[in-house]
Order: C-alpha cells, then structure tokens, then sequence
C-alpha cells in the first residue's frame, strides 16, 4: 500500500517534461511520517509494517494519508523554492519570486482539506492542541556541600 501511495505522490508533483519534482526518498519518507498523524486524527492505531498497513485502512483513509504526504511534500518544494533567485540577462527573465508562495498556497489548500475530510470522518478529532503522550521528567539542582 505503502509503494502505491508514494507512486500517486509521485504522479501528481511532476514538471512540464513528466520529470517528477521530488525525490522518491523523499516521498516514501513523508508517507511513512504522515501515518501517525493520520491515525491520531482518526483516532484508529494504523501501523506500517514494510510496504503494508494494519489494520486494513478504508479508502477514504488512505485518501486523507495522501493528502497528508502532500502537504509534507509542499514543504518540502517550498523550502526549495525558497532558495531559488530571480533573474535577468538582457531580453530575457526568469522570475521565480512567487513560488514559494504558490506552494504555500497548495499546502494550505490541502490542510483545510485534511481538516474537513477528517471532521467528516471524526467529528471528535480536534486539531487546534496537540496532545502528545509524553511525560516530562523534572529535574531540580540540588546543593553541594564542601568539605
């Protein structure tokens, strides 16, 4: 399941030439981390395991598992935009100041979309705190003595 996510990630950020826009590490690598996000807000303990998901995840999981990678994909092409210059040579210009903001655009997109989808799913899911099962450990300087 896991291949055949990446494989749509990849489909759908590609360049005028079918080349795609990022790397397939990459790709795999924001579908392995949007999982624990996807299942938290599901409130479902959806599992990778190689290439599979346990348990079996529906088809409108899977489709808010996709929106989630893009959205992780989006920062990624933003950051990269974000390091591109605007240039000019004589008659011709190459003007690359709005991508980055163009990419910000679609990953805001796509989070309202995540957040819809998901409060059709799980009207319960609260994305405005996250709670992460952590316990901090406290630690208090105690004195020393001098002999």
């Amino acid at each position: 399941m896991l291949e055949e996510l990446v494989a749509d990630i990849l489909t759908d950020f590609t360049d005028e030439e079918g080349d795609s826009l990022v790397p397939e590490e990459y790709a795999h690598r924001a579908a392995e981390r949007a999982l624990p996000l996807v299942a938290a807000d599901l409130d479902i303990a959806y599992e990778l395991s190689g290439n599979d998901v346990t348990p079996e995840m529906s088809g409108a999981h899977r489709e808010l598992w996709l929106l989630r990678s893009k959205i992780g994909i989006c920062r990624f092409l933003r950051g990269q935009a974000a390091a591109r210059i605007s240039f000019s040579s004589g008659d011709k210009k190459m003007d690359r100041s709005k991508e980055a903001a163009n990419w910000a655009a679609l990953e805001k997109d796509l989070a309202d979309e995540y957040v819809s989808r998901v409060k059709k799913i799980n009207p319960a899911a609260d994305d405005s705190v996250m709670c992460p099962d952590t316990h901090p450990l406290v630690y208090s300087r105690g004195s020393q003595v001098e002999e």
